[in-house]
């Protein structure tokens, strides 16, 4: 029995070590105070100037765009995991989202001498990703942002290389804005306090499945 169990662990241990959905699946939070806000429909409407919000989202690591023109590298995020929120109000990524466009995360290394983080539907440049959320006149509303640090701030392209916390330590600029038919209206704009880029954890309910199959073998 002990060794159909020792069999049984080697290969469920291979299965993890293979399998993107644990290895290579990264969350990205970042977190702000409301600065102001002048949207006044809903869901935006409930930001309430000073309060906390958030930006969260996910990605996965082994798959990204290069540019062939610039140090940089774009992560498609999941947009079903896409949420900013501000107490109980919260909006998603436009719905569906714009044929021929990605949402991207994207790091800058040395670009030319300076490191950084874009979401983007761009994979090369600062642009903005819409959201679902339409105003009186049917115009849209596009989330903006990005984080410059200097140059030493990052070692590579490779997201798994920049897992950690990144707050005001070597922040050069910032922006966190959204807007109205972009780049046309600043409709509410958020302070920048902090942003992690951690491993998603493993499922809890593969991790039981195992469990109860060494159980079994016992």
């Amino acid at each position: 029995m002990r060794s159909r169990l020792c069999s049984c662990a080697a290969v469920v241990a291979a299965l993890i070590a293979a399998s993107p959905v644990y290895a290579d699946i990264v969350n990205v939070t970042v977190n702000g105070t409301v600065a102001f806000n002048g949207i006044t429909l809903p869901p935006l409407s409930g930001f309430a100037s000073g309060a906390p919000a958030s930006m969260s989202f996910s990605v996965d690591s082994a798959n990204f765009l290069d540019s062939p023109n610039f140090p940089t590298r774009g992560y498609p995020i999941d947009p079903s995991s896409f949420v900013l929120s501000s107490g109980a109000a919260s909006i998603g990524l436009q719905n569906p989202f714009p044929a021929g466009q990605t949402p991207y995360f994207v790091l800058r290394n040395n670009d030319p001498a300076v490191d950084g983080f874009i979401v983007s539907t761009s994979n090369e440049f600062q642009d903005s990703v819409p959201i679902d959320q339409t105003h009186t006149t049917g115009a849209r509303y596009f989330e903006n942002y990005y984080v410059t640090y200097g140059g030493s701030t990052l070692s590579s392209l490779n997201i798994l290389d920049a897992l950690g916390t990144y707050d005001f330590t070597g922040l050069t600029v910032y922006n966190w804005t959204t807007w109205r038919n972009f780049p046309d209206n600043v409709g509410m704009e958020i302070g920048f306090e902090q942003m992690t880029i951690t491993p998603e954890p493993a499922s809890l309910g593969f991790l039981g499945l195992v469990a109860a199959l060494a159980l079994r073998r016992r």
